[in-house]
């Protein structure tokens, strides 16, 4: 089976779930949960409960909270590659749901605890049959030239590559849109939500973003939340997946899981529609759920 990379952002999710509005400036009710989190590594584990075959590289402190993340993935079938001990406390990150279930992020991207280039070691690639990065390592100036350097070189191996852009907001606080796409020129597969595609291309239909993101990548996954996902490939007619039918809890980790199921299909060697199917499903699991995984 194919073995996929995936290669980025760990970290504590910090939950907060609000029963109502947030009182600014009083209490609110609410509920604080706190589990393992990052984009590429919520990939990787819903890629592995769908049969993936999955390995994962990551930057994490040295504490306790790095020794849960390990053993959380490893228990998750995900084989931790490497994971390297920066001296510094493990990233969090919160994440505020609101009553409608809806999510909003706090990330500090101002810390090392993101791949650099002098960490990278060429036995990562070994076997690898397909790498997948989130756009946090592109947007964090730190991992920048990281992400640079890894995608040439799977460009250069052979090596099929994916990417999440990640954070509509936090790119368009920072670049415009023809530096992501140059980043993300060569890829096999984008997965943008609706947002991205729309700062990427100019482009508010969502079925016409996508093919207009195949410019830069054999395909292009917009996925529209409740309303399904267009998918678009170089010579096909784009397609429309409906999402699957749920109970609603939270949006946290829906779009990881979506690719997370798409990358897994895709490595099993699925054909398209079944393919969109298992990651519709897929992301149906996580939005019913609290955690991102």
């Amino acid at each position: 089976m194919t073995l996929l990379l995936c290669l980025g952002d760990l970290n504590l999710d910090v939950t907060i779930t609000l029963e109502d509005s947030l009182a600014v400036g009083s209490d609110t009710s609410g509920r604080i949960e706190v589990h393992g989190g990052g984009s590429a590594a919520n990939v990787a584990v819903w890629a592995a409960r769908n049969g993936a075959d999955v390995s994962f590289v990551g930057v994490v402190g040295d504490d306790q909270a790095a020794d849960y993340l390990h053993e959380e993935l490893s228990n998750s079938g995900v084989q931790v590659t490497t994971l390297r001990r920066a001296g510094t406390r493990t990233r969090a990150v919160a994440a505020i749901v609101d009553a409608a279930g809806e999510r909003s992020l706090v990330s500090d991207l101002g810390t090392t605890l993101y791949p650099a280039v002098e960490d990278f070691d060429r036995e990562w690639l070994a076997g690898v049959g397909w790498l997948h990065l989130t756009g946090y390592t592109f947007i964090a100036e730190y991992s920048r030239p990281f992400f640079r350097m890894i995608t040439a070189e799977a460009v250069r191996r052979g090596i099929p590559f994916s990417v999440d852009p990640s954070a509509a907001h936090l790119l368009q606080a920072e670049f415009e849109p023809g530096e992501v796409l140059a980043a993300l020129d060569g890829a096999a597969v984008v997965f943008p939500n609706r947002d991205e595609a729309e700062f990427l291309t100019g482009i508010a239909d969502p079925g016409e973003a996508a093919t207009s993101l195949l410019r830069v990548a054999e395909t292009a996954v917009e996925k529209c939340g409740p309303d399904g996902a267009w998918i678009a490939r170089r010579g096909l007619e784009p397609m429309c997946v409906a999402a699957a039918e749920t109970d609603f809890v939270s949006t946290l980790g829906a779009g990881d899981a979506f690719a997370g199921g798409f990358l897994a299909g895709t490595v099993r060697g699925l054909d398209a529609r079944a393919t969109a199917q298992l990651a519709a499903e897929t992301a149906a699991h996580a939005v019913a759920r609290s955690p991102a995984r």
